[in-house]
C-alpha cells in the first residue's frame, strides 16, 4: 500500500507542469470620443499650420478601446501616449490564458476579435452566418477567453515576441475605421517578464500605419496617420542610447493602405537580415528590432510618396542621458497662477557665490510641441550665496498666448560668479527644467524638437 501511495504521489508530481498556467485579465470598454489628428494645430515637421485640405478640420468623432483597472470600469489604466488611437497592449506568454471583460459603452453593436490566438466559437467576436458569437449590443457586457498556444507565439525565424491584431468585428470595416483596434503581443515560453514583455528587450513601440476615412473618400477626410496622428504630431517615440528596441508594425484599411515604414538614422533587423524599409499590407503584423546607438531626432515615415505628402510622418528620438554640471537649480516657476507675472525660484547648488546669470526659456504648447519665442532671454543680477535660494520676477513676461502654454522650460545659459569666473553649459539644451500647468504631468527625459519664432509677431 505504501509503495502504491508513493507511486501515486510521484505520478501526481510529474503531471504538474513546471510553470503553472497564468491567466491575464483585461477590462476594456468601447467608448465614443472626439479624436484630434493634429492636436498641436501644426505640421511639426516643417513649423507651419497643418496644410489644406486636412487643416480645415482635424477633430472627428471616433470610437476607441479604453482599458480600466478592474471590473468596475471606474479607473482608467494609463497607457503610453505614443499608442495614440490604438487600444491597450494585450500581452501573454505562450501557455497563458487571456480573459477580456468587455463593456460596450457606445450606441452601436461592437465586439473584439483577436488574430493569432486560439479560441472557441463563443470567444471569436465575429458576426456571420451560421454562428454569431461575442457581438455585444450598446450598453452590453461580454467576457472573451483566448489561449496563447504554440501557434500564437514566435516561429523559428521570429524574435522572442510577435504582434497580432485585435479589432471590432461586429461590422468590421466601419469599426476599424472608427478606431476600434489594438495590438496583442505574445512572448515565447520562458522568455517573458512577469508582465508578459520580452526579457531581451529594453523598450517596445507599436506603430499603426492607416488612412482613416472621415468623408467617404473625399481627400479632406483621408487622414494618413501613424497611430492616429498626422504631420509629426505623434508623441513619445523616445529611446535611450544603447537600448534594445522592438518595433511592432501594423497596418489596416483597404487597397489604399499599402505602406512602407522607413527609419532615418538607423537600420532594423527583420527575420535575420537588415533593412530600413518594411512592407505592410492591410492587416499586416511585423516585428523588427533596433539597437538605438545613433543619438538624434530622426524621421520615421511611410515611403509611399503621396502618403508622405498627406502627413504620414513622425519623428523618433535617441537621446543620451543628460549629465548636468550646472550650479543653478530651478526650484519653481508658475506663470499660470497670476497672469502676466512669472516668479521663478532658483538655488545656488555650487560652492561659489553667484553674481549674475542669463536664463533662457522655451514654451511647451503641448508635451510634443516646443516653441521658442523671438526674445527668450532674461538677465538676472541678484547675488545668490552657495546653498541659498532667491526669487526673481522675470521681466517682460506676457506672451499673447500664455493661456495656451502647457509647460515652461528653463535653461541656465551663462552664470557669472563673484570672482569673475563663469559657467556655461556645453549644449544649449543641457540642464533644462520643465514646469507644467498640470502639476501631475510626468517627467520627460528629452525635449521635443524645437520650433523657433522668426520675428516678434
Amino acid at each position: 500500500m505504501k509503495i502504491f501511495a508513493a507511486a501515486l504521489l510521484l505520478l501526481t508530481l510529474v503531471s504538474i507542469p513546471s510553470n503553472a498556467e497564468t491567466t491575464r485579465r483585461y477590462y476594456i470598454a468601447a467608448e465614443e470620443v472626439t479624436w484630434d489628428y493634429a492636436p498641436s494645430g501644426m505640421d511639426l515637421l516643417y513649423n507651419r499650420v497643418v496644410p489644406q485640405p486636412w487643416g480645415a478640420n482635424t477633430k472627428w468623432p471616433k470610437s476607441r478601446f479604453i482599458e480600466y483597472t478592474d471590473s468596475t470600469f471606474s479607473t482608467r489604466k494609463p497607457q503610453p501616449e505614443w499608442l495614440g488611437i490604438l487600444g491597450p497592449m494585450i500581452r501573454a506568454e505562450v501557455g497563458d490564458t487571456i480573459v477580456v471583460e468587455f463593456w460596450n459603452r457606445t450606441h452601436m453593436w461592437h465586439s473584439i476579435h483577436p488574430h493569432g490566438l486560439r479560441y472557441d466559437k463563443a470567444s471569436e467576436g465575429a458576426y456571420y452566418i451560421p454562428n454569431t458569437s461575442g457581438r455585444v449590443p450598446p450598453g452590453g457586457r461580454y467576457t472573451y477567453r483566448w489561449f496563447a498556444d504554440e501557434g500564437s507565439g514566435p516561429g523559428k525565424d521570429d524574435s522572442s515576441s510577435v504582434v497580432w491584431w485585435y479589432h471590432g468585428h461586429a461590422n468590421e470595416s466601419p469599426e476599424t475605421n472608427a478606431g476600434l483596434l489594438g495590438p496583442i503581443i505574445i512572448t515565447a515560453k520562458g522568455k517573458a517578464r512577469p508582465d508578459g514583455s520580452p526579457k531581451d528587450v529594453d523598450r517596445e513601440l507599436v506603430a499603426l500605419f492607416m488612412i482613416f476615412d472621415q468623408l467617404n473618400g473625399k481627400n479632406a477626410g483621408l487622414f494618413h496617420t501613424i497611430n492616429g496622428y498626422i504631420f509629426g504630431n505623434l508623441p513619445g517615440l523616445i529611446m535611450k542610447q544603447g537600448e534594445r528596441v522592438r518595433w511592432y508594425l501594423l497596418a489596416m484599411g483597404n487597397e489604399r493602405d499599402l505602406h512602407t515604414p522607413h527609419w532615418h538614422g538607423k537600420t532594423v533587423e527583420y527575420r535575420n537580415h537588415h533593412t530600413d524599409v518594411v512592407e505592410l499590407l492591410p492587416a499586416s503584423m511585423v516585428t523588427v528590432d533596433m539597437l538605438a546607438d545613433n543619438p538624434g531626432t530622426w524621421l520615421f515615415h511611410c515611403q509611399v510618396s503621396d502618403h508622405m505628402e498627406s502627413g504620414m510622418m513622425a519623428v523618433y528620438t535617441i537621446y543620451q542621458p543628460e549629465t548636468c554640471h550646472s550650479p543653478l537649480q530651478f526650484l519653481s516657476a508658475d506663470p499660470w497662477q497670476t497672469p502676466g507675472k512669472l516668479p521663478v525660484i532658483v538655488k545656488n547648488t555650487g560652492t561659489k557665490p553667484i553674481q549674475s546669470m542669463i536664463v533662457t526659456y522655451d514654451l511647451l504648447m503641448s508635451p510634443y510641441y516646443r516653441r521658442r519665442p523671438f526674445d527668450n532671454s532674461w538677465n538676472l543680477s541678484k547675488p545668490i550665496q552657495p546653498g541659498q535660494s532667491e526669487t526673481f520676477e522675470m521681466p517682460g513676461w506676457l506672451p499673447a498666448y500664455a493661456d495656451k502654454v502647457a509647460g515652461l522650460v528653463l535653461f541656465p545659459k551663462k552664470i557669472t560668479y563673484s570672482d569673475g569666473s563663469t559657467y556655461q553649459p556645453a549644449d544649449e539644451n543641457e540642464c533644462f527644467s520643465v514646469f507644467w500647468r498640470d502639476k501631475d504631468h510626468p517627467h520627460i527625459e528629452v525635449l521635443p524638437p524645437l520650433q523657433v519664432e522668426m520675428n516678434e509677431d
